[in-house]
């Protein structure tokens, strides 16, 4: 097999565990964020005849956004870390200093990581709601960001035009 098709094969395996990770928590945020929370709120809290249910219930809130606040936030950087740790080890292990590459790998790279990214994006959307567009924006990022940097630009630099 020849490099180029080796360099294909494992960024399109690179690609698709991002898609994996990065789906796969965008799911988890919208599950805590649709499921009301971690804790449930109370009806009645009566302590030595008082009622503390809306200062417990208010308790409840704030745990439960902090919760989903470091749902959301792990996520993120487990995201990123994982991309990033993928594009370095994508980049150390298939381009060398003494490869050539093609113009039509080189347009393949640049193409698929753009297309891949949007793909995983509407994927994102449509697995869970558009309100949460956000989220998945900030799930979504970390592919073409990384991708590009670390592994289209080496790549596209060690073209050689004829």
């Amino acid at each position: 097999m020849s490099k180029d098709i080796v360099r294909k094969v494992l960024l399109v395996a690179a690609s698709i565990l991002n898609w994996i990770f990065s789906i796969g928590f965008i799911r988890e945020v919208y599950h805590a964020m649709s499921a009301g929370g971690f804790i449930k709120y109370e009806d009645n809290i009566n302590i030595d005849g008082s009622d503390f249910t809306p200062l417990a219930n208010l308790a409840v809130a704030g745990i439960n956004g902090m919760m989903i606040l470091l749902v959301i936030g792990l996520s993120v950087l487990f995201a990123t870390i994982l991309i990033l740790i993928l594009a370095v080890l994508l980049r150390v292990t298939t381009i060398r200093k003494e490869d050539i590459v093609t113009e039509s790998e080189v347009n393949f790279t640049k193409w698929f990581i753009i297309i891949s990214s949007v793909l995983a994006f509407i994927a994102g959307i449509l697995s869970t709601d558009i309100k949460l567009i956000w989220y998945v924006m900030g799930l979504s990022w970390q592919q073409p960001l990384f991708m590009l940097l670390i592994y289209y630009l080496p790549l596209k630099n060690r073209f050689k035009e004829e």
